[in-house]
């Protein structure tokens, strides 16, 4: 596990953001999740800041939650016979995600290789989202038996048809860069992670020209309209899994997966249109 979840980095106006997590594949866990709520919280008081981008260390984004990590707590929580945890917790990770979505600064996601599970409902809290040409998607939740609950399934509905988003919330199935642009999941593809960067900080040149109070007001002007929606499904997904699996269930699911064949985060195989998801995190 690392100490550092990620590592940021400020030059000429953007914050770079290099996910590193807690385990194998930049996955989400460990302190992650605080130490991101807490640098969101920040990062809206830095007048120096007037763009974030979220990237992860090395050729994958992150392959999703860190299992290991989640499976340790789910048992502490089961020796003490908290029936509460599930619920309790799901909300403290919903509002790291949720923290992204509201800071005032504009957030894009520079997504090279896997981008799995929570790390999709991540980027689906981002202003914007480019990706490589081996940038792959999934949400496979489904396979543990939860629902996605981390605002993925109230976010990606402003971003492609309800249509796309059920293929890939019913099924788990994974896609690529090319189908994530023509379905809308992704604003712009580029060659390299190279490219990404220059993108990204292209980008925050453009934003720079403008009183940073007016990029807050669009967003915050966007978003009023969608607010009361993104709240009442949050609540509702984390009651879902509560009431119908449970940390008893969650743990089993978890370990199953944990156990299963997987192709390597960092394989470099872009994923054939249609597979399944190839990370066995979430």
């Amino acid at each position: 596990m690392s100490d550092t979840p990620f590592h940021v980095t400020v030059a000429d106006g953007l914050a770079l953001v290099t996910i590193v997590g807690s385990g194998k594949g930049n996955a989400l866990g460990g302190s992650f999740w605080d130490d991101l709520r807490d640098f969101m919280e920040q990062a809206r008081h830095r007048d120096h800041i007037r763009a974030i981008a979220l990237t992860g260390e090395g050729r994958t984004f992150s392959v999703g939650m860190d299992l290991r990590w989640y499976v340790v707590r789910l048992r502490r929580a089961q020796r003490a016979r908290d029936r509460s945890f599930m619920d309790a917790d799901v909300r403290l990770l919903q509002q790291a995600v949720t923290a992204v979505a509201d800071c005032p600064k504009p957030v894009v996601a520079l997504i090279d290789g896997e981008c799995t599970g929570a790390a999709l409902e991540l980027v689906s809290a981002c202003d914007i989202r480019y990706a490589t040409r081996q940038a792959r998607f999934a949400l496979p939740e489904a396979e543990l038996g939860v629902v996605a609950d981390l605002g993925g399934l109230q976010r990606l509905p402003l971003l492609v048809n309800q249509g796309h988003l059920r293929e890939l919330a019913f099924t788990g199935r994974t896609i690529d860069a090319e189908r994530a642009n023509r379905i809308g999941l992704v604003n712009d593809v580029f060659a390299d992670p190279a490219a990404l960067h220059h993108a990204a900080r292209q980008l925050t040149d453009d934003l720079r020209r403008h009183p940073a109070h007016v990029m807050e007001g669009i967003k915050r002007t966007l978003d009023t309209v969608h607010q009361d929606g993104v709240r009442q499904g949050l609540d509702h997904s984390a009651r879902w899994n509560s009431t119908h699996t449970g940390p008893d269930g969650l743990g089993q699911a978890m370990s199953a997966r944990l156990r299963s064949p997987a192709v390597p985060a960092d394989s470099g195989r872009p994923a054939p249109e249609g597979a399944r998801a190839m990370s066995p995190h979430v």
